[in-house]
């Protein structure tokens, strides 16, 4: 007869406030035989409160793939492992999607045991409506960044982005580089003692205190944006294929759609590099 495989419970955790962990979530904690968690010493603080103790395996980013061989092994011997995060749900911006992809093909049963989010919390308290865009944290690599950027920048959808501490003056730098003053709402410390929201322009606001974890919110693009249906690109192409000086189509461009003339500039630079002027 063959043998049971376990199942694999991906857990939320909460994002700062220890009271908003669910109680389906401690009751798949207290059940399970292992839990992978992002990291040990972080988990085990909201472990011991919660009076859990449980053979833990550390599972995070730089040695992901490794791990995730580990726990597959463990889950075909019959294990019953819950995967968390060091907060949040795993998967979203974080360690997770490996092991989940690998249960998947194998047909391990996959459970979600959902809890707090910061990016539905953010938004739950912008006072913004309809649906939205989740980007995650911002790549390092400048390439990288403004390639996310162009992907998502001419959506009309708000886009909500991560930020670290470290990182969240130079992402809103960087945004308004790129997106122009467009409004943005920054949530800070969420569902901690120091829980800030900040609202403005991305041209204008000013982070005095940049310690916490960020969620940056931007607002879509506008009609404005999008003259008679086209994008920065096809109008900047428009315009240059039927004669127009490139300095001049980037000038008018950037007058027409009142975005940054560097923001339309690096459009340009993107189209050139690409051979298609």
């Amino acid at each position: 007869m063959e043998k049971a495989r376990g199942n694999l419970f991906i857990v939320a955790t909460p994002i700062g406030n220890l009271g908003d962990i669910t109680a389906r979530a401690i009751d798949t904690l207290r059940s399970v035989d292992i839990i992978a968690a992002e990291d040990t010493r972080r988990s085990g603080i909201l472990l011991n409160k919660l009076g859990i103790k449980k053979p833990f395996i550390s599972y995070y980013k730089e040695k992901e793939n490794m791990r995730a061989d580990a726990l597959m092994g463990m889950l075909n011997d019959g294990k019953n492992i819950a995967l968390i995060t060091d907060a949040g749900t795993p998967c979203i911006s974080d360690p997770g999607a490996v092991i989940v992809k690998k249960a998947i093909e194998e047909g391990i049963t996959v459970t979600p045991i959902p809890g707090a989010n910061a990016a539905v919390a953010a938004m739950s308290v912008s006072g913004l409506t309809g649906g939205y865009v989740f980007v995650g944290f911002l790549p390092s690599k400048r390439k990288e960044r403004e390639a996310v950027v162009r992907e998502y920048g001419e959506l009309s959808l708000p886009l909500i982005f991560y930020s670290a501490p470290h990182d969240a003056v130079a992402d809103i730098k960087f945004l308004n580089g790129e997106l122009g003053g467009r409004s943005v709402y920054i949530m800070r410390e969420l569902t901690k003692i120091h829980e800030e929201i900040i609202i403005g322009t991305l041209d204008s606001i000013d982070i005095k205190n940049a310690r916490g974890e960020f969620v940056i919110i931007v607002e879509g693009a506008k009609k404005k944006d999008f003259q008679d249906g086209r994008s920065v690109r096809e109008e900047l192409l428009e315009r240059i294929s039927a004669g127009e000086e490139p300095k001049q189509a980037v000038k008018e461009t950037a007058h027409i759609r009142k975005l940054e003339r560097d923001t339309v500039y690096k459009v340009y630079l993107e189209i050139k590099e690409k051979g298609l002027i």
